[in-house]
């Protein structure tokens, strides 16, 4: 996985009831959700059986080419004809099903067809679309909105047309409304044709407010997800420029070595992972439909880089695992095709970046552990889809496999607790125990190791950055090329100053023979000044200790200025020098600079205020990013860090449908 930025660590806390008092106090409620949650299964049991017998009907109708739509199953006027009897029995004898049913069930498929003819006729004649239209988030408490409705529009319309027509019918506010269509947020300003979506589509609604005592908070929400994107296209601007020390863009591979990449595709990636990032805060907080979006912009911007570059890591599958996730908290799994197809590029994904039996993870981490979460979210996921398309052999495969992964990643408290005691945190204590199949010593080995791991790279890190820090006050060499740092420190560290190695450097297009070769010919490039511009206060005993030689006060100042306050080399350029001190080029520049911000003439004016407004919109900037990456987590491996217990409902929720179902 690519990671980037700075972090802010999370730590979460799963919290235990253990007293009598608050068990009893706890049990009605367990209680009636036991309750609840029984006849909810027993509810989607009889759902599936339906829904399973009209799909084996209907692939009958199919293998044999019976068109219900057509006489004699469809009079002219389109009302019911006639089934002939034996057609019902053999479909009875076949299927193991009553013949009343497969007499409804066959009524049900014919509507259905009339229904969906009609619709291509009028969308052929007259160019008006029906889309099926879905509207999931929260109800009125008169539950007016409809949960499933259908909408006529031309193709042609624009995504703002689109949302108004929704919203006259169904009765809640445009701002309030935003239109997933095969994995895609519709957009206002193209048209529906352009955003590929088709007649007898069918388009997902988030709703997260209907009532008027919540629309300030939907407004809040719908504000924080624009402040929010904006934020993020804001430090992806940053990624691509030089000149800003306060936000360093790192973005690194696996094993956590920097990667130089194109600006505009760097920019493309950092906005994705930000907005991706944000999703998963959002998911943490329970926040699905905040989520969704932000993760369905991620992708939208994951779309602008290099297949290779998305192949080459797992992010892009993390992202489709999280966007699927959200389809399921939404209750949407079972209506969006787009889940099956992410599910598969994730399972692509992570074979090509860990290998089919993590032979890259290991050679790259040591251990698998921590990454098994990933592919057990991934089995239950596909589990859960195989089982809403009927395919419950696979769905049983799946939630077994799934079921077998959760075992191996369940941690044991009083392990987790005796990890916790020796100094680390639990998500370290988690994770380490994990990627050591619970050993205890193996657990705090891996987590040291990972820390020296990490350390390494922060100090690599570190050390680019000061290098390229100082790399952009060097200029660029005779060929254009930029000044070589290690080239620069080499001369400088010989003794000489940073004005004149810079200098020699640049007019030798870095070749450290020839410099030495230039300063021995050029002794007045000695007095250059330093080109870092170290803001170095010049202190009372500094000076004391240059003029207590007998240099003048003054001059021993300018030259403590000039070489950053080494004392000793301020002392070698007074000898070299004589002791007389010319004014260098930065301070008559900063002399100038005082001079004109103390001139009060016209042109001196829009200067300064231009100055202060830059600097006014950098501070501004610096505030809005700072609040942006507050809640982001610090440590790179927090999406691995599942604590599985949203997991492991859903697991049992599935396998008890599945085996409440039997051999179907």
């Amino acid at each position: 996985m690519y990671k980037w930025g700075v972090y802010f660590k999370i730590n979460n806390r799963e919290l235990k009831v253990g007293d009598s008092w608050a068990q009893e106090m706890l049990s009605l409620p367990i209680m009636q959700y036991h309750l609840c949650n029984s006849l909810q299964k027993n509810k989607m049991a009889e759902n599936y059986t339906k829904e399973l017998n009209q799909k084996n009907v209907r692939e009958k109708l199919n293998s044999e080419k019976i068109k219900m739509w057509l006489p004699p199953y469809t009079t002219e006027n389109n009302e019911k004809g006639d089934i002939p009897k034996d057609l019902i029995d053999r479909f009875s004898k076949d299927l193991k099903l009553p013949q009343d049913e497969i007499t409804d069930i066959l009524e049900l498929l014919r509507v259905h067809a009339i229904q969906k003819l009609q619709e291509r006729n009028k969308f052929q004649e007259s160019g008006l679309a029906t889309i099926k239209v879905k509207i999931s988030g929260q109800k009125s408490k008169e539950d007016k909105v409809p949960g499933l409705t259908s909408v006529e529009i031309s193709l042609d319309s624009k995504g703002q047309d689109f949302r108004k027509t929704i919203s006259d019918r169904i009765g809640i506010p445009q701002d309030q409304l935003k239109i997933i269509c095969q994995g895609k947020v519709v957009g206002n300003e193209t048209t529906l044709k352009e955003q590929n979506v088709k007649n007898s589509s069918q388009v997902l609604v988030l709703c997260l407010s209907v009532s008027e005592s919540e629309a300030a908070k939907q407004q809040g929400e719908i504000t924080k997800f624009m402040t929010t994107k904006k934020a993020a296209e804001l430090l992806s601007t940053k990624a691509g420029k030089d000149e800003d020390d306060d936000f360093e863009i790192q973005i690194a591979d696996q094993s956590g070595r920097p990667l130089q990449l194109p600006t505009e595709e760097k920019k493309a990636l950092t906005l994705a992972m930000t907005l991706h990032e944000k999703g998963r805060v959002a998911l943490k907080k329970k926040e699905i439909a905040q989520a969704l979006l932000l993760l369905l912009e991620a992708d939208k911007e994951f779309s602008k880089c290099r297949a290779d570059i998305l192949n080459a890591v797992d992010n892009y599958a993390v992202l489709c695992l999280d966007i699927v996730w959200c389809y399921l908290c939404l209750k949407n799994v079972e209506d969006l095709p787009d889940a099956e197809k992410r599910l598969n590029m994730s399972e692509d994904c992570f074979i090509r970046s860990y290998g089919s039996n993590f032979e890259r993870l290991n050679a790259v981490k040591g251990g698998s552990g921590t990454e098994l979460a990933l592919f057990m979210r991934l089995h239950l996921l596909q589990g859960i889809v195989a089982f809403h398309q009927h395919r419950l052999q696979d769905a049983r495969r799946l939630l077994s496999k799934a079921e077998f992964e959760l075992q191996h990643l369940v941690v044991d408290s009083e392990k987790l607790t005796q990890v916790m005691t020796m100094g680390f945190n639990e998500r370290e204590a988690r994770l380490g125990l994990r990627a050591s199949a619970g050993h205890i010593e193996q657990a705090v080995q891996h987590i040291m190791q990972r820390k020296e791991e990490k350390k390494g790279i922060s100090k690599k890190i570190k050390e680019e950055r000061r290098k390229k820090r100082i790399q952009k006050s060097l200029g660029l060499t005779a060929n254009k090329d930029k000044v070589n740092v290690d080239s620069y420190e080499m001369l400088t560290n010989m003794g000489f100053g940073g004005g004149a190695a810079a200098e020699a450097l640049r007019q030798t297009n870095n070749d450290v023979s020839q410099a030495l070769e230039v300063l021995e010919k050029h002794p007045e490039f000695l007095s250059l000044p330093d080109p870092e511009h170290k803001d170095i206060t010049i202190t009372d005993e500094m000076l004391a200790q240059v003029y207590s030689l007998g240099f003048d006060p003054e001059m021993a100042r300018e030259a403590l200025k000039l070489h950053a306050g080494s004392i000793q080399k301020a002392i070698d350029e007074l000898i070299r020098s004589g002791g007389i001190i010319a004014t260098s080029s930065r301070s008559s520049s900063e002399g100038s600079s005082d001079s004109s911000s103390a001139d009060s003439s016209p042109e001196a004016g829009p200067s300064n205020i231009n100055k202060n407004e830059e600097k006014k919109r950098k501070k501004e900037e610096k505030e809005v990013l700072q609040d942006f990456m507050s809640d982001l987590p610090e440590d790179e491996e927090d999406y691995l860090d599942l604590t599985l217990t949203e997991e492991e409902q859903f697991l049992k929720e599935y396998k008890s449908l599945v085996d409440s179902l039997g051999d179907r």
